[in-house]
Formats: structure tokens, C-alpha cells, sequence
């Protein structure tokens, strides 16, 4: 290149260079005129600082990223971003919608004219992700842009609560939906939403300062292509239709201020109409008076609070409902809710509950299996049981052994390996010595190996009684023939032989067919049922200086004159009473003492030994199938005598009233028709199936109930012995029910269910007037019973 001289300012302008060449000399050899840059890598999260090209202002940021993190600081960057002052006043207005339903689309041409505000895509990627905002000025809305449902991620249940806060903060709602009808998911989100908000976000608002109790107004926009959207009539509006659809799928929308439907149906080839959407919005956003306007630092600070009160990790575990929801057994463990893993079904094949998981121990449940520790121990599992004898034992060296030395464990192998009190100190416990313990699962209707332990007991005083029962009815008329004899010995020379005494002297009931019990009139000397001879006087002709038993005709005569003579024999003198005196303080004293010392015991000995599931006494006086009250032959008389006394009151009131005889005289006949029907004492027993209370006429039956622990024969009533166990050997399983089914079979026998309907009509038809005397409670244990089946 020319070195040029331009230092020398003496030469002359000819010899001076030419500026052109002076400007070439100082260009440098690369020439770049435009400014460097580097190239950006876009992503969808940097989409909000990146200007459009066709000049628009604004662009969407982002609010939330998909992580539940507020992008924004303080409430100053925040109002920065948005391009507002402090003070100025916002609504918050956010969209929801399944993926792909156009909800940024629907943002830009409602709040933007169509603007590229949200960015929206044409790929098969989700285009929004997390929660983007943008401020549209002239109205004072702040927008935000959600995260699509249904979207493939990995953390749809944080998504899911990203979404709930957004809406808790939220002003206005709009639920965006482009289906031929509205879709259970829309349902579901607004139905959650509002249970979040009603228990979790307004205790949360408040604390912050935010008095509104209320949330936002829901709008749902739905879009329809060939199907028509939801219409209003004269009866019903779309929107009471979409609280009814709300109320039948069990969710509720009370959270909300107002729910509104805006259904438009558009041409396939035709672009949407966001009229109605606009004009539906710009009333809810003039309408303040539910939700007035915010300043952002308010928004942006209720969003912080929610963010940092409702945050952490969430278990995201994919839920394949399939094997579990469709053809598993649907039985819960009652001690640890685990399911059973087999199929449906499998009870009536024969198999059990089953689940491999441990359970756990609950008291209440004693759900815990006893082994023979040295059959475990040889490799054996043998189930062993605590009972109150051994299986070689009779009822009373049973009973006695128990009494001296407490429980016993037997194993089959080992024989008696545990006695409670086997040792005078120093016993002890079975599961530190000599049981190994495995918890089991506690599945409803089943476990009767764990059941039976709690009703041996029970089963001893069972054999007790049974024996008793047969010696009583063996010795019953010898033993009744020789009290009748010594009391003809020791009675006064004026009372009527027992030999002779075969009806009542007044109302002529036969005592032997009635099984009650002859009473003599101090009096007359007659003999008398107990209804006949209920008064007590002192009969001083006879020597009875005390109030005695006495006769109605005889209680009568001696109130008309205290000192009259009943009866038509004389008493010779007052020695003919004096041994029947002297006989009556004894057996008063003896049967005194019977009832602390021998009674009593042994009440609280058949408390302590029921089975739970037994109806108690107090809440069952009458049998349950026949309605019969439970009772001995005189009380049972007794509360017919009192039955028909209150019934003829009625009537008489009836008939001073003018009510009419016809109705008295039906409820006389009814009377006289139960008094008829006592044979004897009606005794309560239980029914060792479903634990009712029966009388011995409608529990004749014996059966083993396994289901409850009884493996041997036992008493059940009518209505449970017609009713087949679950497994019986004639049931028949589900895979041969299905088979015979396509076959053609013939359905199985009805014989059991005839049986059942033949028992309950007789039941019906039997005496259900009969009237409880000592509570005048006529009705027993319905609830229990119906809980019970």
C-alpha cells in the first residue's frame, strides 16, 4: 500500500493526498457493517422474551413453570412485568381446559383481537407449560393461560395442584371444552376445585386478609361441531341442568359465586364465534359486587402464600385401575384394609381370603393365630386354640378342671401343652412358653377358628345346661309329685288336697296344660292360679295375723268385714296352721339366699360368657320369629290379665264416648285368644347363628355354625336353618354356574327359600298381640336383627 505523508501541513495542495484515498487507507480489510449477534435457542419457556415479529407490544411471561415456581420475585417486578402502576385495579381472569381445546387461542382472540399474546402451536407438543400471564390494559384484566389437562406428563398431580391455586386466586373462571357433549373430567376438575377451595384455600385467604368467603365465577365454554349444546326452557336453564349433572356425580359447586354455561355450536369449516364468550365476560367483569378489582401486589401475594403453604413433593403413582377395580375381590382386611388378591368369586369355589401381605394386631379384632411352638419349631404349623376344657373332658370334670385350674391349650400331637393356673405362682404366659403368635388377616364373614376361642365358655355352659335339662326332665313329675305330697302333709286341716286340685277354683284353667303352679287361698283353702289370688290380707279367723295370700271372693268378703270366716270348712285350732307357718319362713329364708348366692353368680357367669353378637336380654323380650314373650307361666298370665284389664278400660271410655261395642268386642276376642295360648314358661334362647333371641318352639333345630365358631351341633332358629352356608358342599361354584347357565341347566332347588318363606309367613301369622308387662315393649330387636343379616 502507498505510504502517504500527511504529516507534513507545508507541501502544497498538490502534493497533498486526496481525502478519497486517505478514507481507503484507514478501511480495514474485513469490513462488517452490521451489528454482532449471537443466534438465541428457543424454547418453549423462553417464548415470553422474544419480540413478535409483526410489532406487537406484548408479549405473555411466564407466571409458574411446571414445577410449582413462581417466576417473578416481589410484587414490584411483578407490576414491572405487567407493565402497571401499584396502585392500579385488576381482575384476574384464568382458562382451564383439556389439551388441544384452543384455550390460548381463546385468550388471543377474546382479550387480544386475535393477537399472538399466548403462543399456540400446530405439533402434537403441548404448547403451554405451566401458567403463563398477560396483562390486557384497557379493560384491567390480567390473563392468565394454563396448563392443559389430560397432557402427557410425569406430574399430573402437581400439575393438578398448580392448577387448583391458580384457580383459588382467580376472579374469573372460564372452563374451555370443545366436545360433542360435556365429559366427565370437566366435571371431576370443577368438582375438586371446589372441595380444595371450600376446605384448604379460604382459611388460607382470610389468614392473609382477604375477608371474601366466595370464589371465583365459572363460565364454561363449550363448543360443538354436529350435536347441539345445552338449552334453557321455560322449567329448567342450562345452568340448573349442569347442577343437576354436578349434584348426580356427587360433587358440589358451592364454592363458586356463579356458574354459567355459554354453548355455541360452530360449522366444521367455519372459524369460531368468540362473540357470546366476550359479551358473557364483560359482564362478569363489570359486575363487582362479589368480586371487586385487586391491586397486582394483592394477586401476586395471595399466589405467593398458596404457593409456599401448598408445596412439596407429591407421590406421582400411576393408577391402573384394571386388575384391582374389575375382577379382584372387592374384601377389605378389617384390621390393616389390605385387599384380597383373588379373583371374584373365589368363596363360592371354596377358597379363601387371601393377601400376602403382613397385617396388623388390633385388640378389638384379636386377630392372632396361635401355633404349637415345638410342631413349628419341627417344621409343623399347627393351630392351637385357648378353650375353657380339653376335647377329652366331660361338662362337669370340664367345668370343675376349668375352675381349678383355668384354660387349657391342647395340640393334637403334643396333647396338653398349657393350663392357666397350672402352677400355684410363677405361671406363665402362652406366647412366651409355648405358643408361637402369627397375626392373620381379619376378613368379614370369615376367621371362625379365631371366633370359636371366644365361645368356649359359652360351650361348657352349653353341656352344662344340657345335662341339667335332661336330668329336670327326667325327674321333673317324680320330684313334682313328691313336693305335692309333702305339702298335703304340712297344709291345714281346711285346704284342698294338691291331688285334687286340677282347675283353677275361678277361672278354671287346667293347671297341668297351662304349666302354672297351684296356689292355696289362706281363706277359703281353694286352690287358685296366681292372675286368680294376687291380694294379700290378714285373715285372723283362719290365724293368719299377717298379710297372707287371699282370693278375690275372699278379698272381697274380708274388706267388707275383717273378721269373717271364708270358706265352708272350719279350722280346728291354731296349731293346724302353725307347721305350714313355720314351713313358709323357711323355704322364704332359703330361696332368699338361693337367689344372692346361687342366682346372681350365675348371671354374671352367662354375661362373662356370651358371645358378642348376642342380642342382650334387655333389648329382646319377645321371641323374634313368633312374637311370643319371654317369661314363666305366671308372669306371662299376669301380663294378659293386665292386657285385658287396660282393654276393657278402652272399651268402656269407648263406649261412654259412643265410640261403638263392635270395636270392644274384637279386642276382647283377641284377648281371650292369647290367654289361651300360654302352655307353660316361654324361655329366651339365643340363636347361636345370628344371635337373636327365640323361643324352644322356633329353635327345635341343631346345626354346626362354622361361620361363628360352633363346629359341633347347636341351637339355631327357624329362619337360620333354612338358610344354607356359604360353604355347604351343595354349593355350587361360580365357573359351574356359568357353565350350567350356557348349557340350559335348570336353576337350583328352591327348597331353602321355600323353607325360609314358609317360616316367616307362620311367624306372621302367629300371636303378635302378646304384650310385654314389664316395660310394655310388644316389639323386639328389629334393628339388631336386620344388622345382624
Amino acid at each position: 500500500m502507498i505510504n502517504l505523508d500527511t504529516t507534513n501541513k507545508n507541501q502544497s495542495p498538490i502534493m497533498q493526498p486526496l481525502q478519497y484515498f486517505q478514507d481507503e487507507a484507514r478501511r480495514p480489510d474485513v469490513i462488517n457493517d452490521a451489528e454482532f449477534k449471537s443466534i438465541p435457542f428457543i424454547t418453549t419457556n423462553d417464548f415470553d422474551s422474544i419480540d413478535n415479529a409483526n410489532g406487537s407490544s406484548s408479549r405473555a411471561f411466564l407466571f409458574l413453570d411446571a414445577d410449582e415456581n413462581l417466576q417473578i420475585a416481589t410484587p414490584e417486578l411483578f407490576c414491572k412485568k405487567l407493565k402497571c402502576q401499584e396502585h392500579d385495579k385488576i381482575k384476574v381472569i384464568s382458562i382451564f381446559g383439556n389439551t388441544g381445546d384452543g384455550k390460548s387461542h381463546t385468550m388471543n382472540q377474546v382479550f387480544f383481537d386475535g393477537d399472538p399474546v399466548f403462543r399456540t402451536s400446530t405439533e402434537q407438543s403441548s404448547c403451554t407449560i405451566g401458567v403463563y400471564a398477560a396483562m390486557q390494559r384497557e379493560q384491567g384484566v390480567l390473563c392468565l393461560d394454563t396448563e392443559g389437562l389430560l397432557g402427557t406428563t410425569a406430574k399430573s398431580n402437581k400439575r393438578m395442584r398448580m392448577l387448583l391455586k391458580i384457580l383459588a386466586i382467580s376472579d374469573i373462571v372460564v372452563y374451555r371444552t370443545r366436545s360433542e357433549r360435556l365429559h366427565s373430567d370437566m366435571y371431576e376438575f370443577l368438582g375438586t376445585a371446589s372441595k380444595a377451595f371450600c376446605l384448604h384455600f379460604t382459611q388460607a385467604l382470610q389468614a392473609m386478609g382477604n375477608g371474601s368467603t366466595l370464589g371465583p365465577a365459572v363460565i364454561i365454554f363449550h363448543e360443538t361441531h354436529y350435536t347441539k349444546p345445552l338449552e334453557s326452557s321455560v322449567e329448567e336453564s342450562a345452568e340448573d341442568k349442569l347442577r343437576n349433572s354436578f349434584a348426580r356425580l356427587n360433587y358440589e359447586t358451592n364454592a363458586f359465586s356463579s356458574l354459567r354455561y355459554v354453548g355455541i355450536q360452530t360449522d366444521a369449516k367455519k372459524a369460531t364465534n368468540f362473540q357470546k364468550i366476550t359479551d358473557a365476560l364483560r359482564l362478569e367483569i363489570e359486575n363487582t359486587a362479589v368480586r371487586s378489582p385487586r391491586q397486582p401486589a394483592v394477586v401476586f401475594k395471595a399466589m405467593k402464600l398458596l404457593n409456599q403453604k401448598f408445596a412439596g413433593e407429591i407421590i406421582e403413582k400411576a393408577i391402573n385401575p384394571f386388575p384391582e377395580q374389575y375382577f379382584t375381590c372387592g374384601a377389605h382386611c378389617e384390621s390393616c384394609s389390605r385387599r384380597c388378591q383373588r379373583s371374584m368369586g373365589h368363596v363360592s369355589d371354596g377358597e379363601p381370603h387371601f393377601n400376602t401381605q403382613p397385617c396388623n394386631y388390633q385388640h378389638q379384632f384379636e386377630n392372632k393365630l396361635y401355633l404349637c411352638k415345638a410342631c413349628y419349631n419341627n417344621g409343623k404349623e399347627i393351630v392351637v386354640s385357648i378353650r375353657a376344657q380339653s376335647q377329652t373332658d366331660t361338662a362337669w370334670s370340664g367345668l370343675a378342671k376349668y375352675v381349678w385350674k383355668g384354660d387349657v391349650i391342647e395340640c393334637p400331637y403334643c396333647g396338653e401343652i398349657y393350663r392357666a393356673r397350672q402352677y400355684w405362682y410363677g405361671n406363665k404366659s402362652p406366647e412366651s412358653s409355648v405358643v408361637h403368635v402369627q397375626v392373620v388377616h381379619v376378613w368379614k364373614g370369615g376367621n371362625s377358628g379365631l371366633r370359636g376361642n371366644a365361645h368356649s365358655a359359652q360351650m361348657v355352659l352349653d353341656s352344662v345346661n344340657s345335662l341339667s335339662e335332661a336330668f329336670t326332665n327326667i325327674s321333673g313329675p317324680w320330684a313334682k309329685a313328691i313336693s305335692d305330697l309333702l305339702a298335703d302333709k304340712v297344709a291345714p286341716s281346711y285346704w284342698r288336697p294338691n291331688q285334687e286340685i286340677i282347675l283353677c277354683h275361678a277361672c278354671k284353667r287346667n293347671f297341668e296344660k297351662t304349666g302354672m303352679p297351684k296356689h292355696h287361698c289362706r281363706g277359703c283353702g281353694e286352690g287358685f292360679c296366681h292372675t286368680c289370688s294376687q291380694h294379700k290380707l290378714p285373715v285372723p279367723a283362719r290365724g293368719w295375723l299377717q298379710p297372707v295370700r287371699v282370693c278375690n271372693d275372699c278379698h272381697q268378703q274380708l274388706q267388707r268385714k275383717s273378721d269373717a270366716t271364708p270358706g265352708s270348712k272350719p279350722t280346728n285350732d291354731e296349731g293346724d296352721i302353725l307347721v305350714r307357718k313355720y314351713g313358709e319362713t323357711i323355704y322364704n329364708t332359703i330361696s332368699s339366699v338361693a337367689a344372692v348366692a346361687i342366682d346372681y353368680p350365675k348371671e354374671m357367669i352367662k354375661d362373662s360368657a356370651r358371645p358378642s353378637y348376642w342380642v342382650p336380654d334387655a333389648e329382646s323380650p319377645s321371641c323374634f320369629i313368633c312374637k311370643s314373650v319371654f317369661g314363666s307361666a305366671e308372669e306371662l298370665e299376669l301380663g294378659q290379665h293386665a292386657s285385658k284389664q287396660s282393654t276393657t278400660k278402652a272399651n268402656r271410655s269407648d263406649s261412654r264416648s259412643g265410640g261403638g261395642a263392635s270395636g270392644g268386642g274384637a279386642s276382647g276376642g283377641g284377648a281371650s285368644g292369647n290367654g289361651s295360648s300360654i302352655a307353660g314358661d316361654c324361655r329366651r334362647h339365643h340363636c347361636r347363628r345370628c344371635g337373636q333371641a327365640v323361643c324352644s318352639d322356633c329353635s327345635k333345630r341343631r346345626m354346626p355354625v362354622p361361620d361363628r365358631g360352633w363346629l359341633t351341633d347347636v341351637r339355631v332358629c327357624d329362619s337360620c336353618a333354612c338358610v344354607p352356608h356359604a360353604s355347604s358342599n351343595c354349593s355350587r361354584s361360580i365357573s359351574s354356574a356359568i357353565s350350567d347357565a350356557i348349557n340350559g341347566a335348570d336353576a337350583e332347588d328352591t327348597t331353602d327359600l321355600q323353607c325360609a318363606t314358609s317360616e316367616r309367613r307362620r311367624s306372621s301369622n302367629s300371636q303378635s298381640s302378646n304384650c310385654d308387662y314389664r316395660n310394655g315393649n310388644c316389639n323386639a330387636s328389629d334393628d339388631a336383627k336386620a344388622k345382624t343379616e
